[in-house]
């Protein structure tokens, strides 16, 4: 009799170490599950669909990127703190609710381009001749206004996305549009009235200049828009966008970007500005600069370089 409950007791005992371990399991199981979907919304604010591409692993290959980019931005997001923290202007967003896109766009980084681009898409039938027309005309017909949701929470809901390119070649494509070429002539006359002449050298001091009066605080500059540093507008550490575009990858992105948007961009020949390649040029104008005013340059747009992945060394070395 002994026996045999003793042997009913082992039995029970083994049932409920099965059933303890089998909960346990199960718990561990639903921690990771919530744990990975957790951080996989973390990292992606905006999820899409990916049975809209036509070749999965090279959405891959290119989403991997995107998410290094972004990764870069937290980071340098992070080190910096609330000196880079900003609040974004409605007029620097550009909402297309029929595509569900959502714009922030930069000086010199390709918005004209992008403008174009955006005008296709448009319900106006209207035809812009000019870089100029483009950019006093296409913002409007694609207005953030009162009535979206704040910048952040538009920015996980739909294809957001923002272009940088190298700090010092935006420098460089600034300076021969816009003085060179004279496409702002305001800006001209201002720089010739302050410094005499127009020369990339007199260019660069403005800039260091006014960054010393006007931008003491990246999360509160106040220079132009041409040159100014690309986390002072697009407030990168606010608005987690879902794409980060660069010029050296703006094909591709403008495919996968037009992809997850469920429309094809068309082909659309870019501005362009006199003196040939950019990188031709820069290398040109920087042979002018001593390495002091390079590295101050450096310092400027520091934040821009390490949030961006951008290098000044090739830069450096060219200086006299």
């Amino acid at each position: 009799m002994v026996e045999e409950m003793c042997s009913t007791a082992s039995e029970w005992v083994k049932i409920c170490i099965k059933v303890v371990m089998g909960v346990f399991v199960v718990m561990i199981l639903l921690c990771y599950a919530f744990t990975y979907e957790y951080s996989t919304f973390k990292r992606k604010p905006s999820p899409i669909s990916r049975n809209i591409f036509d070749n999965e692993t090279e959405f891959q290959n290119w989403w991997t990127t995107q998410e290094q980019r972004k990764l870069d931005i937290e980071k340098t997001c992070q080190k910096y703190g609330s000196s880079i923290q900003n609040n974004i202007k409605r007029n620097d967003l550009m909402h297309d609710r029929s595509h569900n896109l959502l714009f922030c766009r930069n000086a010199k980084v390709g918005t004209t381009t992008w403008l174009a681009l955006f005008a296709k898409l448009s319900s106006s039938k209207k035809t812009y001749k000019s870089s100029k027309s483009l950019h006093n005309h296409v913002p409007h017909l694609f207005p953030f206004t009162k009535k979206d949701p704040d910048p952040k929470t538009l920015a996980q809901t739909t294809v957001s996305f923002s272009m940088v390119r190298h700090p010092f070649e935006r420098l460089v494509s600034a300076y021969q549009d816009k003085i060179v070429d004279n496409a702002s002539p305001g800006l001209f006359s201002n720089l010739v009235s302050k410094y005499g002449n127009f020369s990339f050298t007199k260019f660069v001091k403005a800039i260091l200049s006014k960054g010393k009066s006007k931008c003491r605080r990246l999360s509160h500059c106040m220079m132009d828009r041409h040159y100014l540093p690309f986390i002072s507008r697009c407030a990168y550490c606010s608005v987690p966008y879902a794409v980060i575009s660069k010029a050296e990858t703006f094909e591709e992105d403008k495919r996968f970007i037009g992809a997850m948007a469920g429309i094809q961009f068309e082909d659309i020949q870019k501005h362009k500005s006199s003196g040939g390649g950019t990188k031709e040029l820069a290398r040109k104008y920087f042979e002018l600069l001593d390495r002091k005013t390079v590295d101050q340059l450096f310092e400027f747009y520091k934040v821009d370089f390490e949030m961006f992945g951008y290098s000044p060394e090739v830069y450096q070395t060219y200086a006299n």
